[in-house]
């Protein structure tokens, strides 16, 4: 099945989100994510906006590597679901880290733009 137009357009908001965070650069982030946004971290633990924007802003988490895979998107009406696994690992703070995740991202289009307002993630245990 192809993609709707929302979709591709919510993909290329993805990949921008992506990017930013693999160069700390919170102009996408500034952009792309909603006043509103509330995420969940692979801990459980709740966080929104102005603490996603820290986490990756200049001096925050610096990753080497944030590989997304099995990406899909379910649409309907304003809504875009993306889904899919990651592979990430970098270092925040004095804390190195490396995991397998999935992810799950809510956007809606908000007067005219798609923005980004929830995200869950949960990590791949190995087998």
């Amino acid at each position: 099945m192809s993609e709707t137009a929302a979709e591709v357009e919510v993909l290329a908001i993805f990949e921008e989100i992506r990017q930013a965070m693999l160069n700390n650069d919170t102009a996408p982030l500034d952009e792309h994510v909603a006043e509103d946004y509330q995420g969940c971290d692979a801990g459980g633990r709740l966080h929104g906006r102005d603490l996603f924007l820290e986490a990756y802003g200049p001096g925050g988490v610096a990753l080497e590597k944030f590989e997304a895979s099995e990406v899909e998107t379910i649409s309907w009406s304003d809504t875009v679901l993306v889904r899919g696994s990651a592979s990430i690992c970098g270092r925040y703070g004095e804390f190195d880290f490396d995991h397998a995740l999935r992810f799950l991202d809510v956007y809606t289009r908000r007067e005219g733009q798609w923005k980004l307002i929830a995200s869950h993630v949960c990590d791949i245990l190995p087998e």
